[in-house]
């Protein structure tokens, strides 16, 4: 139910769909008096021990997490909660903090479709939280800025 959000939960990768997804998230938030919560996840390839210390992949996240904050502090959200998580797959990760979070929205920002061969192709994470989250998933999609207009609609 709509008036039931209270949590939203945005996985944040530094790209700017990520932080878009992080503004309107956070208006959500403020407007409900809800909670924010922002997740980044680093990927651990199946070679290396999950618990490995990646110590550039670290500092990248801090990087993340702390541009992401910044841009619910921007929106005006005061209920922020952040945390940095490793694993195989972001999708079952992100599950698993939504799931202990109690996330009533996971407001995920996906880049421009990029080329014509699968024009709607979401992309493993998004894929599998749109098959398994227990929650409403909202996808924040902006068009590409540098996509030629075609058919003369230019003041519409």
């Amino acid at each position: 139910m709509m008036e039931n959000w209270q949590t939203f939960l945005v996985p944040v990768s530094g790209d700017r769909a990520s932080i878009e997804a992080v503004h309107i998230a956070a208006t959500a938030a403020k407007s409900r008096r809800g909670r924010l919560h922002l997740v980044h996840v680093i990927e651990v390839g199946r070679a290396l021990p999950l618990n490995v210390e990646l110590e550039q992949e670290s500092r990248r996240a801090q990087q993340v997490i702390e541009r992401a904050e910044a841009a619910a502090a921007e929106a005006g959200c005061q209920g922020v909660r952040s945390v940095v998580v490793q694993a195989r797959e972001a999708g079952p990760a992100i599950l698993e903090e939504a799931r202990g979070q109690h996330a009533d929205v996971i407001v995920l920002g996906l880049p421009p479709f990029q080329g014509e061969d699968r024009p709607f192709a979401l992309g493993p994470t998004a894929e599998y939280l749109l098959r398994h989250a227990p929650c409403e998933v909202w996808l924040i999609r902006r068009p590409m800025r540098e996509a030629p207009r075609t058919g003369g609609h230019e003041g519409a």
